[in-house]
């Protein structure tokens, strides 16, 4: 007679495994070039790997083939912990900034991996709980065990972390994943506790079924919904055996009723009864899951949330905004949140902000950064959908050229300005009458809003361009400014090399008298050649380039520009860590401050350059003992055309201002007449 025990151990091991290798092929064949699908198919596999030779291992016929097994089998749990926590990296997005530690775990699951073949793994095996052998452990096995469940439980509290600090939306999907993890997990490690004689002997089998329910629920997100949907899932769950359970009982109901009242026999009104019941069930279950699907997702796991309300103030939402991310998130997030639908996508014109192209093409601006997805199927401005949703006006159902249930124009007049195309919903209900007809007043607001967008986002993408040219302009200027104030720096040794150069021939020709000649030359000519080389690279118009700089090095170049008879320059610079921005814009930031401060001292001065670390800030002071400026026009020296100077632009410092702004900093005045001004730079 079969061992009744082993027989069901067998059944569980390899009923999970064969489970786990159809979710790992099921997955990966999904999107196999999916970070997150191909390492769910690792772990997925790994414990089917395990899951298939502890069948051979527990019914080995002698001890030698049940170490064999074993080892075997423990070649794919080596691995489960490394791959869990991978997968959940990848998942919550840590990836990126953690990488090195997943990898530092697949090294230690390697060093595991090569002790397995020794007996320093598994010693051997035997007889246990009615199984023909089971693992006896070796010396690093007890070690393995903990770093197991030491890395598994790290992960949970990562992921105990990650709910607790989701956003609202997120918040009830994390906790669902979150606990699905740690219940299926942690059953599935129930299976070490047979190595160490540890009962009773049924939870294992428990174990494998609660390990199996967490990976179905994991795939079905994967490769259904996206992997984060997990409410929703479950909802079905739930709804889908309560609809059971309730039109069940009306036919147990029948039948108590049908025996006790009508007949102990099968004839044909039974059968009759219960055919008609069949054909009733299999028109209204799926009706009635809905039913209770979207009641109790409305009731209990939104809190009584109005659905409609949400897509009605959505609408309102849309028309407050005017940036076009703005609007795009609140249409995103309508669509996941609200309505909940699987794969919204939102398509505008390819050259929706360039004032002068025509364009040719609707493409996807996805929700992730706002931005056209290239990669993404586009819609030809041209084509039959396109001509059929601005004659019609109306809504187009099922797609399929899109793989969308529902296509909704966004019209201003007869000028389709974006289309809405929709996949189903995740709780794979139908758009209602009601739906559609919100979607439509959300279509119809986001079609005028994005219209002055569009108009908004040319206008400012011309006003970058005039303020780009006002900007070269003012650098001229500037130029202008300190050409005439380096003239003389460039006659002192044009007279220097004027003067050697007529006397000549009235000096012995010797070589030594050459070679200092030579070099007096040279010396003032590379005087020369630095200057207008600082100069032109000052006037040079360049794509930006931000990178790490030193903030003093910066102003060390800035001062070589001005002549040492235009001020007394006093530098005080502390070492200051590096900031990354482009050199040439801090170098017009400070050429300007440095000659507003010779402007503001007509007959000369002192200019002070101080540099500092201040409460881990760093800090750039200029200050000069010039005039000052009046405190009523403190707070005006920062608009753009404001100046005291006829001859000036007034556009200075609100590029300086708008500079400094750019790379998060700050800079503020402080002035008293008759003794100077300091600027001063918080970065």
């Amino acid at each position: 007679m079969l061992n009744s025990f082993l027989l069901q151990y067998s059944f569980s091991y390899l009923f999970s495994g064969l489970v786990y290798i159809f979710l790992a092929v099921l997955v990966f064949i999904k999107a196999p070039k999916e970070s997150i699908n191909r390492v769910f198919a690792v772990y997925c596999f790994s414990v089917a790997w395990w899951c298939f030779f502890s069948v051979l291992m527990i019914n080995s016929p002698s001890e030698m083939w049940g170490t064999f097994w074993d080892r075997l089998c423990l070649m794919g749990v080596i691995f489960i912990p490394a791959t869990f926590l991978h997968f959940n990296y990848i998942m919550l997005g840590y990836m990126q900034k953690y990488k090195w530690f997943v990898y530092v775990n697949y090294v230690i699951g390697s060093i595991f991996f090569l002790s397995n073949f020794t007996p320093l793994f598994i010693d051997h095996t035997s007889p246990k709980f009615n199984l023909n052998f089971y693992t006896e452990p070796g010396f690093l096995y007890l070690p393995f065990i903990i770093y197991f469940f030491t890395l598994s439980f790290f992960t949970f509290g990562i992921l105990f972390f990650a709910k607790n600090n989701a956003p609202e939306n997120k918040k009830k999907q994390f906790t669902l994943l979150f606990w699905s993890a740690l219940l299926g997990y942690s059953l599935g490690g129930t299976n070490f506790n047979l190595s160490f004689n540890i009962g009773p002997a049924f939870i294992p089998l428990i174990g494998n079924i609660g390990s199996v329910i967490y990976a179905i629920l994991i795939a079905f997100n994967i490769t259904k919904y996206g992997l984060m949907d997990m409410r929703v899932i479950i909802s079905r769950t739930i709804a889908e055996l309560l609809s059971i359970v309730f039109l069940g009982g009306i036919y147990l109901a029948f039948v108590w009723f049908y025996v006790g009242y009508i007949s102990n026999n099968i004839d044909w009104l039974f059968l009759t009864t219960t055919i008609m019941y069949g054909v009733v069930v299999g028109e209204v279950h799926q009706a009635f899951r809905l039913f209770i699907q979207t009641t109790s997702d409305k009731l209990f796991l939104r809190g009584k949330y109005d659905y409609y309300k949400s897509l009605s103030d959505s609408s309102s939402k849309v028309g407050e905004k005017l940036a076009l991310p703005d609007i795009l998130k609140v249409l995103y997030s309508t669509f996941y949140d609200v309505v909940e639908i699987s794969n919204p996508r939102i398509y505008l014109p390819d050259n929706f902000t360039a004032a002068d192209k025509i364009s040719s093409e609707y493409v996807v601006y996805s929700k992730q950064d706002c931005k056209p997805d290239n990669n993404a199927q586009k819609i030809k401005i041209d084509s039959a959908l396109v001509k059929e949703l601005i004659s019609k006006r109306m809504p187009i159902m099922d797609v399929k050229d899109l793989n969308a249930v529902l296509v909704i124009p966004c019209l201003l007049e007869n000028r389709l300005i974006a289309i809405f195309v929709l996949g189903p919903k995740l709780s794979e209900e139908h758009y209602t009458d009601d739906d559609i007809r919100l979607l439509k007043v959300l279509a119809n607001q986001a079609a005028v809003v994005l219209d002055h967008t569009r108009s908004y986002e040319k206008i400012h993408a011309e006003l970058e361009i005039v303020e780009r040219q006002l900007e070269r302009s003012q650098r001229l200027a500037s130029l202008g400014t300190l050409t005439a104030g380096v003239t003389h720096e460039i006659r002192n040794p044009l007279t220097v090399i004027r003067a050697e150069t007529e006397g000549l021939a009235n000096q012995p020709r010797d070589i030594e008298f050459l070679k200092t000649h030579r070099d007096l030359l040279l010396k003032h000519i590379d005087r020369i050649s630095g200057i207008v080389q600082r100069m032109l690279q000052l006037a040079k118009e360049k794509p930006k380039e931000e990178k790490e700089i030193d903030l003093n090095e910066v102003l060390e170049s800035t001062l070589a520009f001005f002549p040492a008879s235009l001020a007394v320059f006093v530098k005080d610079l502390h070492p200051l860590p590096k900031i990354k921005a482009d050199i040439e814009e801090l170098q017009e930031v400070f050429v300007n401050l440095v000659q507003n401060a010779i402007e503001a001292m007509p007959g000369g001065g002192r200019i002070t350059i101080k540099t500092y670390l201040d409460d881990q800030k760093k800090i750039v002071e200029i200050t000069d003992n010039g005039k000052g400026i009046p405190e009523e026009l403190r707070e005006k020296i920062f608009d753009p055309f404001f100046s005291t100077r006829h001859e000036g632009t007034g556009l200075g410092l609100s590029i300086v201002y708008r500079i400094i702004r750019q790379y998060g900093g700050n800079i503020s005045v402080s002035s008293e007449m008759g003794k100077g001004s300091t600027f001063k730079i918080v970065f």
